[in-house]
């Protein structure tokens, strides 16, 4: 949704219009206006929390002309984003969405790219919570930590309770590529209203993670199936956890939308390790097993977006 006007108005009187705005307060006009009578609030149906209202510039007391706009933060680009957004969700439960995110991460460390992670689950349900080698503090609903030379980890700081609620990420300079790794169900993110930018936001890669049997088959076709309703189905990659290759046997559950995704090699493989060899994702680096997979991860990402660091300045 997006409304523009053309006007002249000084900065102090738009702060106080958008003061107005966040607070729901509107005033019938006082001049007669041609075309359509305006909205009134009740008349919009639209979550007004997330609107994002920009304003243009100008020194103190200054007329400017200014495009007013506003915008739903769900339809563009995940706040605060810089550089390629590479969007990672769960087919099925367990299926190792952010060990697959963490791997990513640290490969594109690896290979020089600049990386940060957008952890977007609830705390209670975060698997990146030990991620961080080091803690650099929490601002606007985030806590923010450093993990190796180029990886930010930003993590939601207080419970929420729906996909709706997680706050808009905090801005960040020099970062190449953000992972947001979703941490909600294939149900909740499906469930979720416009505004909600976790489900909604504009990603440049779908990455969908699965595990190599009938049901989670079955629940990632569906997943493909509403993915390739919104965006096209070379922008979509699938990890298979638990699987080395695509064997009929193994595999003979695939629905369409997987097979024609394998056909056109857009289905990649890790390993599922053991609790030994993975206890937890903590500071220390992931085991090669983990790692190598996620490498070739990489490398398909970038044939998609581009080199990763071509915008740099």
């Amino acid at each position: 949704m997006s409304t523009s006007t053309t006007a002249r108005f000084s900065t102090r009187e738009l702060q106080a219009a958008a003061a107005a705005l966040a607070a729901g307060r509107f005033a019938n006009p006082t001049t007669a206006l041609t075309g359509p009578a305006p909205l009134a609030a009740e008349d919009l149906d639209v979550d007004l929390s997330h609107l994002r209202v920009d304003l243009g510039t100008g020194g103190a007391g200054e007329s400017v002309g200014v495009a007013a706009s506003v915008t739903l933060l769900g339809e563009g680009d995940v706040p605060g984003g810089i550089g390629p957004v590479v969007r990672v969700r769960a087919a099925n439960a367990g299926a190792g969405a952010s060990t697959i995110t963490l791997a990513l991460a640290d490969a594109a460390d690896v290979a020089g790219v600049r990386a940060r992670i957008l952890d977007a689950a609830a705390p209670a349900w975060s698997g990146l919570l030990g991620a961080t080698v080091t803690e650099l503090g929490a601002a606007q609903g985030w806590r923010r930590g450093r993990r190796g030379a180029n990886v930010l980890i930003d993590r939601v700081e207080e419970p929420v309770w729906v996909p709706a609620e997680v706050p808009t990420p905090r801005t960040v300079d020099g970062v190449d590529l953000t992972v947001l790794d979703t941490g909600w169900s294939p149900r909740e993110l499906a469930a979720a209203p416009q505004g909600a930018w976790v489900a909604s936001a504009r990603a440049d890669v779908e990455v969908l993670v699965t595990r190599p049997y009938e049901l989670a088959l079955s629940q990632t076709e569906a997943v493909l199936h509403e993915l390739t309703d919104h965006l096209t189905a070379e922008r979509v990659v699938v990890v298979v956890v638990g699987a080395s290759r695509w064997s009929d046997r193994e595999f003979a559950g695939a629905g369409r939308l997987l097979r024609t995704a394998h056909e056109q090699d857009a289905v990649l493989f890790a390993p599922l390790l053991t609790a030994k060899a993975l206890p937890g994702l903590g500071p220390d680096p992931l085991p090669k097993q983990v790692t190598n997979p996620s490498q070739h991860l990489l490398e398909r990402i970038t044939t998609i977006t581009g080199p990763l660091t071509a915008n740099r300045t």
